[in-house]
C-alpha cells in the first residue's frame, strides 16, 4: 500500500520542471527521515514493517537452515544483466510491446534520481530493482499466502521449492521482466484473501490499489478488478452483512477510478495478446521436468478437491484444513487460469505457474505431517528428505557460474567499483 502511494506521489512530482526535481527528491526523503526518527512517532505508527517478522526469533534449526538456503539461492540466482547506454533502450528491452504504463517508469526515474547522471549504473539499478523488489515481493506474498494454510516449516519449504527450481533462473535468463509481469497473480489472490480475513471494510482500499498496480504493469490486468470484486462480494464475505459489503465496495472506488483512467489512456493497447493453450500446457511439463518436487502437485490438487467437496472423511480422516480458505484458493486459481488462457497469458506462465505448483505440492506433505503428529523424529526425517530433493536439482553450480560471470566481466566490474 505504501509503495503504490509513493508511485502516485512521485508521478505528481514528475510533473514539475526538471530543475525542481532535485529539491523535491531530497526534501521528500529528508522529511521522511525526520518523521521516522522523531521520538514520538510511535503515537502515529504503532507497528513498523520489521515488527511483522517477529517469528524469525522462534525458528528452529531446520527452519533457520532452509531460510539460509533460500536467501543464498535467491542472491546467486541473479541472471546476466544487459547494460545499455541509455534508459530508453532498457525500457524497450523490458517492454518491447509498450504495455507498461508510464507511471511505473516515472516512479523509478524519481526514486533513483541521484544515479541518473551515470547511464550504465542507472541502468543497473533499475535492473536490480525489478529483481530484488519484484521477486522479493512475490516471495514474501507467497509466504504470507502459505501461512494461512500450512505450518511455518512447510511454508518455508514451499518458498525454497520456488526459489530452488531451475525454472527460476531460466525464466529470468529468457525474459528478465517476467520477474514483474508473471509474478502478479499471487499478489492479487493474496490481497483478496487478506482483505476477506482482515475483518475491516477499509481493506477495500488495499485491494483496489493492488489492482491499480497490476494495471500499471499490463492494461489487460484490469479484468482482475471486477473479478476480484465479484469473488469477494459474493463468495469471500458471506459471513458479513450487506452494509459491510457495501462499505468494502466504496473503499475500492479509489483504486477502481485510477484503474479505469489507466485503461482509458491506453485503450489501443488492450487485448493485443491472447492466451495460448499450447504454450500453457507446454510450460507445465517444462516446470515439472525441471523440479522433481513439483511431481506431487497433481496429487495435491486431487486431495484438495476431495477435501473441498466433503468426500474426505474416508481418505483424510486425520487431516484438518480450513475449508473456507480452500474455497477461496481454488476460486482465485480458477479465475487466474481462465483469464490467463483467454486474455492475459502472463497470468498462466512463468512465476505464476511455479507458485501454483508449489502450493499444491505442499498439500500431500501436510497430510503426511498431520497423520504423523505424534512422531516428531520421523517428520523431521521426511522434512530433511524434501529439503534434499529441492537442493539436489537446484543447479547451484550453474547459478554460481552466471553470477561469477557477471562480476568478473570487466565492464560490469568497472561500474560497480565506481559506486
Amino acid at each position: 500500500l505504501g509503495c503504490i502511494a509513493m508511485m502516485l506521489l512521485f508521478n505528481v512530482f514528475s510533473l514539475f520542471p526538471t530543475y525542481l526535481v532535485k529539491y523535491l527528491f531530497w526534501g521528500f526523503f529528508v522529511l521522511l527521515g525526520i518523521f521516522y526518527s522523531w521520538p514520538t512517532r510511535g503515537k502515529i505508527i504503532e507497528e513498523t514493517m520489521f515488527s511483522q517478522f517477529g517469528e524469525v526469533k522462534y525458528l528452529d534449526s531446520f527452519e533457520k537452515t532452509i531460510v539460509a538456503l533460500t536467501s543464498f539461492t535467491f542472491i546467486i540466482s541473479l541472471p546476466e544483466l544487459q547494460l545499455f547506454q541509455n534508459i530508453e533502450a532498457l525500457k524497450l528491452y523490458f517492454d518491447p510491446h509498450e504495455q507498461v504504463s508510464g507511471l511505473l517508469w516515472n516512479f523509478l526515474a524519481f526514486l533513483y534520481f541521484p544515479f541518473s547522471n551515470i547511464p550504465k549504473f542507472y541502468n543497473l539499478v533499475w535492473s536490480l530493482h525489478f529483481y530484488f523488489i519484484g521477486l522479493g515481493l512475490y516471495i514474501l506474498s507467497f509466504y504470507c499466502f502459505l501461512r494461512y494454510l500450512f505450518s511455518r516449516r512447510l511454508s518455508l519449504l514451499g518458498i525454497y521449492a520456488v526459489v530452488s527450481t531451475w525454472s527460476f533462473s531460466k525464466i529470468l535468463g529468457h525474459e528478465y521482466f517476467a520477474a514483474i509481469t508473471t509474478s502478479l497473480s499471487v499478489i492479487w489472490i493474496w490481497s483478496l484473501v487478506w482483505s476477506s480475513r482482515s475483518g475491516t471494510y477499509r481493506s477495500g482500499l488495499f485491494t483496489g490499489l493492488v489492482c491499480c498496480y497490476l494495471t500499471m504493469i499490463n492494461q489487460n490486468n484490469f479484468l482482475l478488478f471486477p473479478l476480484g470484486l465479484a469473488f469477494t462480494y459474493f463468495f469471500f464475505l458471506n459471513n458479513q452483512t450487506k452494509w459491510f459489503k457495501r462499505q468494502w465496495l466504496k473503499y475500492n472506488v479509489l483504486g477502481g477510478t485510477i484503474t479505469l483512467g489507466l485503461v482509458l489512456l491506453n485503450v489501443e493497447k488492450l487485448f493485443l495478446s491472447v492466451g495460448n493453450w499450447y504454450i500453457f500446457f507446454g510450460s507445465l511439463g517444462e516446470i515439472i521436468y525441471r523440479k522433481a518436487f513439483f511431481i506431487i502437485s497433481p496429487v495435491g490438487v486431487l486431495l484438495a478437491l476431495i477435501y473441498f467437496t466433503g468426500k474426505s472423511r474416508i481418505f483424510l480422516t486425520n487431516v484438518s484444513f480450513d475449508v473456507e480458505y480452500f474455497r477461496e484458493i481454488l476460486t482465485g486459481v480458477v479465475g487466474i487460469v481462465l483469464v490467463g488462457l483467454l486474455i492475459q497469458p502472463d497470468l498462466v506462465r512463468g512465476f505464476s505457474i511455479i507458485w501454483i505448483f508449489a502450493l499444491f505440492a505442499l498439500v500431500p506433505i501436510e497430510w503426511i505431517f498431520q497423520s504423523m503428529s505424534r512422531l516428531r523424529s520421523k517428520r523431521n526425517i521426511i522434512y530433511v528428505i524434501y529439503i534434499l530433493v529441492c537442493l539436489l536439482d537446484s543447479h547451484l553450480e550453474n547459478r554460481l557460474r552466471i553470477i561469477g560471470k557477471l562480476f568478473l566481466d570487466i565492464e560490469s566490474l568497472k561500474y560497480i567499483i565506481q559506486l
